[in-house]
């Protein structure tokens, strides 16, 4: 069964079209993250998922149920989703057992809310926490409440609008890691908007990379980094290069950056990441002679900018663990990659 269900959504405000066409499928239980820069459309797309603003066009499906079409569309609270939306959204008069509780209602008893409350702040690491006001907790601890606050109501899909963005760099990356693992520990169907790459790549499933309001490319990490459909989605995802060249054959290839140099008039670009660059201080075969003019050391790995003798725009390459190449030193470099073809806007290996 798929969880969610999206065809040919669109949403206009105005005279604006946000989302256009826009078709989705997220599989149950899993975590997806809407990968895109700002103004593409990501939270516009979340706010229909959640019920929040009525789609101009399409439809959307919660497995059978269809929630959304045309001017038939079913009320947030009738939707069974937890939104956690930018900064969390904590009441900041409420207790954070109040602002858990928020969302269960009026039906059900105080001691059956206190028990649920319990149970929700145990799962995310906060027992104790009930009495204390959101401005007595950290950054960290306050996404932590909206996410019990989410859960409490035992969703069937949770959204989470750049949970992360209000954290430093530190805390971030930890709490990140937290939260995503509660989420698939309890088998959670979870969509996620961020523009951070790191993010997306680390924690999803699955990626749907969005560009003026449409999901241009989805599929697994590895299949959206490794196969983008063109040089602007690979950037999306990660640090590329490309590099004019000719097609020789089916996977045979020209350009500044082999041995031979550009054969015949350039038709076309490579696609390179980084690490696909291989650099030896000691001649290779069919290594391109060049030289290094700048060295970002990270201790994992380091970003090494070369100019080769061939090329005369400078290209970066990858380099992981212990390394001792520095500015100025004379090297080989190699591309090792799948030399993705670039054209026009679609790329292919």
């Amino acid at each position: 069964m798929t969880s969610l269900e999206i065809r040919n959504l669109g949403v206009t405000f105005g005279n604006n079209q946000i989302l256009q066409d826009l078709s989705l499928d997220v599989p149950t239980g899993s975590f997806a993250a809407i990968l895109g820069p700002s103004g593409c459309g990501k939270t516009t797309l979340l706010r229909a998922i959640a019920g929040l603003i009525t789609p101009s066009e399409g439809t959307i499906r919660f497995g059978k149920q269809l929630v959304s079409v045309s001017s038939l569309v079913l009320p947030p609270h009738k939707r069974n989703i937890g939104y956690v939306p930018q900064e969390g959204g904590l009441f900041p008069h409420l207790t954070v057992a109040d602002n858990v509780s928020f969302a269960l209602g009026k039906e059900i008893s105080r001691a059956e809310k206190n028990s649920i409350v319990a149970e929700m702040l145990n799962l995310v690491g906060l027992s104790g926490f009930q009495k204390r006001l959101p401005q007595e907790l950290s950054g960290g601890q306050q996404t932590r409440v909206a996410l019990a606050r989410a859960l409490a109501i035992k969703p069937s899909l949770v959204l989470l609008d750049e949970p992360f963005a209000a954290l430093d760099q530190a805390l971030r990356a930890g709490i990140s890691e937290e939260v995503v693992a509660l989420l698939k520990k309890t088998q959670t169907t979870t969509i996620m908007v961020t523009h951070d790459r790191e993010d997306a790549l680390v924690s999803a499933d699955l990626i749907a990379l969005m560009r003026s309001g449409a999901v241009v490319q989805s599929g697994s990490p590895a299949d959206v980094y490794s196969k983008p459909i063109s040089a602007e989605v690979a950037e999306s995802t990660g640090d590329i290069i490309t590099i004019p060249a000719r097609k020789l054959g089916p996977t045979s290839f020209s350009s500044p950056l082999h041995l031979g140099g550009l054969q015949g008039s350039a038709d076309g670009e490579l696609l390179i990441r980084p690490e696909e660059i291989k650099v030896s201080s000691e001649p290779i075969q069919d290594g391109v002679r060049s030289s290094i003019l700048r060295v970002n050391y990270y201790g994992h790995d380091a970003l090494l900018e070369l100019q080769a003798e061939s090329f005369a725009k400078p290209v970066r390459a990858r380099v992981v663990g212990p390394m001792d190449f520095a500015p100025g030193q004379q090297v080989f470099i190699k591309l090792v990659g799948p030399m993705r073809w670039v054209s026009g806007k679609a790329t292919r290996e």
